[in-house]
């Protein structure tokens, strides 16, 4: 019945839905037929590549009704995708094709599913009268009108799986593809949508989106644009078509590249172009404690971020952060990328980064960065105090020390420190440029013995530098002292020793001065150190000697146990090797005593030396498997491979080739990770063993 009391008749014709007639008062009023739907906009000029996503769509076309949730973040062309497929495939669905804008994600308002469906029952040829403003009625009437056929509905922009579901049809025959920047998982989990994410542009097809729309034929530059554009097929339209008037690709990458410029050299004199716009329509919907979280962690300097790194920039628990990552990793707005960590879209990153310099107070910024920088300190010194226990620890203020960290051992400790190494060089220097001169000296420092476990030694000396300045900065010259001798190790492992004597040297004037006869000791033992490598054995020795006095004064067993395998060394380097044996001996029992895993591997491998020196091979076999087993668990790479490369040799003369091979490959794969030069000498021990290794 229609509201006056008619009654609506549908009938079949030649493929259209016909609606005969509308009766009042049983006066027919005659028939009024639409033709078949064809609604799909004009699809983008030069669509390239995307074939993987095409032969996905195809696939899920021939399934029954299936609906395809095409997601991925603002730009990276979803609806292009969505509509270049449709116009390839409209002959598949000979009863019509609807199209509609959701306006999810824009400057108008998102349509209402009910608006929707009345255009949609319009375009079938059907009256809403008795059905408008009832949503349920409506998607009914929607719905059988499209059983039996073959129908395709691009439901596009879209913000909500409530604004999608009343729009499906239910006939095996229909295919609906829905586009959203949210991968509206309730339409996957409640009506069976299958998710289709798309990432942006490999840098290959985005270059020739380039070429074709610019006409330039530059593939440097032009790839440049596809990275400052971060591979998003709208910017790169918006740029490279800009560039087709210019003479080169050069100036627009110029103007991508300069500090804050790439969202204003993104915008167009359309407003629907205009990429500060585009992005601003997923942030405005946001509420505002997502949006806050959203803006602050634009001040992680990192690549990326873990969960409690991101609960202590917005000052959240962690399960309260979880839970806001992943509503912006469902919105696209932030990406997921495995292990619990997270990280903008490129673009999206330029834009948080404004709204938080323009909704965030000084002060609240700097107090997020102090809350992630003091987290930073906290986990680097829980790591170090496992790696090392016995050495000593930068200390920390109330703030920071907020208990252990949850690391079981060597492995968990090396795994962090490895995974947030790119965050933590970047938070050093953000540090510096907030004047947090405290951080700036004891990030470095608490760092240093990790990245000497896995000779980092350019970032190691980069930020011992730094820690230098730092404690200058802060007129503390015990700390000075600690960074000029972090400065010195690094300097030594580079083989820059001339260099590294004079910084162990400064150091060592530091301790006297301040009368701290601890840091004295370690300054003579570093003295000692960088003289043996600079060949001159007797006067190291008797250095060394002077650091173990000093050592056994403080009672601190570690630094006896270092510096009596350092006195072992040049024993043996002094043609001594009955004294080198024993002072070996003392260094491992003392290391073994106090579970300094680190010196227990080194005084295992110099027993190993000696034993070598003296044609005791067997023996000298045994301690360098031991060496390897010590410096696997705690992670020291250089050591690791320093003893296998001696096992090798040793079991090669012993007459066992493919032992031998086997250690001499695992050395020449870790010393060519550490890109350091030994990797030759590796590789030509192994080329020696030849056929023998097989």
């Amino acid at each position: 019945m229609t509201a006056d009391g008619g009654t609506n008749t549908y009938a079949g014709q030649a493929g259209n839905v016909v609606l005969a007639a509308t009766i009042h008062g049983g006066v027919n009023t005659g028939p009024r037929v639409l033709p078949v739907p064809r609604q799909l906009p004009r699809a983008v000029t030069h669509f390239t590549n995307r074939s993987d996503a095409l032969h996905r769509l195809d696939e899920l076309a021939v399934a029954g009704n299936g609906i395809a949730m095409i997601s991925g973040p603002a730009g990276v062309g979803k609806s292009g995708l969505a509509v270049h497929w449709a116009h390839e495939h409209q002959d598949a669905f000979p009863d019509g094709q609807l199209y509609v804008n959701l306006c999810g994600y824009d400057q108008r308002a998102p349509l209402r599913p009910e608006d929707v469906l009345h255009g949609f029952l319009h375009a079938l040829n059907a009256s809403v009268d008795g059905v408008a403003d009832d949503l349920d009625a409506m998607a009914a009437l929607f719905r059988s009108l499209a059983h039996g056929k073959r129908l395709l509905v691009v439901a596009d922009n879209a913000r909500s799986a409530e604004q999608v579901r009343p729009l499906l049809p239910s006939s095996p025959g229909c295919f609906t593809l829905v586009t959203s920047r949210n991968r509206l998982g309730s339409l996957t989990a409640v009506d069976g949508a299958t998710p289709l994410p798309v990432r942006p542009l490999d840098v290959p097809e985005a270059v020739l989106l380039v070429e074709r729309l610019s006409r330039h034929r530059d593939t440097r530059a032009a790839t440049e644009l596809v990275l400052r554009c971060g591979g998003m097929p709208l910017f790169i339209r918006i740029v490279a078509e800009r560039a087709s008037d210019a003479p080169s690709l050069s100036g627009p990458v110029a103007e991508l590249a300069r500090d804050g410029d790439r969202l204003d050299a993104l915008s167009t004199l359309d407003e629907g172009m205009d990429a500060r716009m585009v992005l601003s329509w997923s942030y405005q919907g946001l509420p505002a404690t997502i949006a806050r979280a959203f803006r602050l962690l634009a001040l992680h300097a990192g690549p990326d971020f873990s969960v409690p790194a991101a609960a202590a920039l917005i000052d959240r628990p962690e399960n309260e952060t979880r839970r806001i990552l992943d509503k912006l990793d469902a919105l696209n707005m932030l990406e997921a990328t495995g292990g619990g960590r997270y990280r903008y879209h490129d673009l999206l990153r330029d834009y948080a980064g404004e709204r938080v310099e323009e909704e965030e107070t000084p002060w609240d910024r700097q107090g997020a960065l102090r809350r992630e920088l003091s987290y930073y300190l906290r986990m680097v010194d829980a790591c170090d105090r496992v790696l090392a226990p016995d050495r000593k620890h930068v200390p920390l203020d109330h703030d920071t020390d907020r208990g252990p960290a949850p690391f079981s051992g060597h492995d968990e400790a090396i795994a962090w420190c490895d995974g947030e190494l790119p965050s933590l060089v970047r938070a050093v220097h953000q540090a510096v440029e907030l004047g947090f001169d405290d951080v700036a000296w004891k990030l470095p420092v608490a760092l240093v013995y990790f990245l000497r476990l896995q000779r980092r030694d350019t970032y190691r000396l980069e930020l011992s530098a730094i820690a230098v300045d730092a404690a200058r900065r802060e007129d503390d010259r015990w700390a000075e002292a600690w960074g000029l001798i972090c400065v010195g190790g690094a300097e030594s492992d580079l083989e820059r020793h001339e260099d590294a004597l004079g910084h162990f040297t400064e150091a060592l004037g530091i301790s006297r001065e301040i009368r701290d006869r601890h840091w004295e000791a370690t300054c003579i033992y570093n003295v000692a150190w960088t003289l043996r490598l600079l060949g001159r054995p007797a006067e190291a020795l008797e250095q060394q000697r002077q650091a173990l006095a000093i050592h056994r004064e403080c009672g601190i067993q570690r630094s006896v146990s270092i510096a009596l395998t350092e006195i072992a060394a040049l024993e043996l380097d002094l043609g001594r090797p009955d004294q080198a044996y024993a002072e070996f001996e003392r260094a491992l029992g003392g290391a073994r005593a106090t579970a300094d895993l680190p010196t227990v591997g080194k005084a295992l491998h110099g027993l190993g030396d000696v034993c070598r020196t003296a044609g005791r091979t067997s023996e000298a076999i045994e301690w360098y498997r031991q060496a390897v087993d010590v410096r696997r668990r705690v992670g020291d790479r250089f050591g690791l491979a320093c003893s296998l490369l001696d096992l090798g040799e040793q079991l090669a003369s012993a007459g066992r080739p493919v032992e031998a091979g086997q250690a001499l490959a695992q050395a020449v794969a870790i010393f060519d990770a550490l890109e350091d030069p030994l990797v030759e000498d590796a590789r030509r021990r192994l080329a020696d063993l030849g056929g023998e290794a097989d």
